[in-house]
């Protein structure tokens, strides 16, 4: 019996072991704390927890502190070996970092793993802050953060219909569009515009759709046009070419972290967007 109820315990232990964490049993660390995933980073700093951050992965690029902080890898591809060699004493990860592997790993090695939810709503991103600020031990602080974007995002209404695109990459076959449930789209939501791509996350959206809901604009991230050799390289593409906004170059190219990441600048990414559509 005795060894019966060591064999449960030991079960139990493992299978904790292997649930992603979502609540608030681990203590906030004096330091030593690697963050993975731009959301969650751009938070800690937001709240006051930047001085126990001593890593980052790469898509952490908010706030300007954070280039100066060693890189630990992306998130969603993060290495045990490269995560450990930093000697944390916790990593904490948005929702979608990996891999499961890598991070049990790491949490065999006896550090903390500890997993955020990943936003795709405004009411989310606030229990968000107020998760990161509660894990911190610093509670007090999410409201302030909560309050300044709220009293800088607002919702708009427009007389006329437009049509927006976000394009995340082109192909022969088309173009990998934001759809719902994802930044791109919640910005096209409170501006009031119609995002012609139905689907949700990121999807192909083939030619024969583009051609028939034809965009007023399009939006891109900095990365992706910088990579194509610049606006007018990326409007140039044989896709985007079959569109009118696409031979106009009719195109906004946002900072890939405010475009792609739901960050405490979302009120500027907001507005970016605005005054880009209030000039037409």
């Amino acid at each position: 019996m005795k060894r019966l109820y060591q064999s449960l315990k030991n079960l139990l232990i493992m299978l904790a072991a292997a649930v992603p964490f979502c609540g608030h049993t681990q203590p906030a660390p004096d330091g030593g704390l690697i963050t993975a995933g731009g959301t969650l980073t751009d938070i800690v700093f937001a709240v006051g927890g930047g001085d126990k951050v001593i890593g980052v992965d790469t898509s952490s690029t908010s706030p300007k502190h954070v280039h100066a902080l060693p890189k630990v890898g992306y998130y969603r591809n993060l290495s045990a070996e490269g995560v450990l060699s930093f000697n944390p004493q916790q990593v904490w990860v948005l929702e979608g970092a990996g891999s499961e592997r890598a991070l049990a790993q790491i949490e065999t090695a006896g550090v903390p793993v500890v997993s955020f939810e990943k936003p795709t709503t405004l009411t989310g991103f606030y229990k968000l802050i107020s998760a990161v600020a509660d894990q911190l031990g610093m509670p007090e602080n999410a409201n302030a953060v909560i309050e300044t974007i709220k009293a800088q995002f607002h919702s708009v209404k427009r007389a006329q219909t437009l049509n927006g695109l976000f394009v995340l990459q082109v192909s022969e076959r088309g173009v990998v569009a934001a759809g719902k449930d994802s930044v791109p789209d919640l910005l096209f939501e409170h501006s009031d515009i119609n995002n012609i791509a139905e689907h949700k996350g990121f999807k192909t959206v083939s030619r024969e759709h583009l051609l028939l809901n034809q965009p007023d604009f399009i939006v891109a991230p900095s990365h992706v046009v910088d990579a194509a050799g610049g606006r007018d390289e990326f409007c140039q593409t044989a896709t985007l070419q079959l569109l009118k906004v696409g031979q106009s170059c009719r195109l906004l190219v946002m900072d890939s972290l405010l475009a792609l990441g739901m960050t405490t600048r979302i009120a500027e990414a907001h507005q970016s967007l605005l005054e880009y559509v209030d000039d037409f």
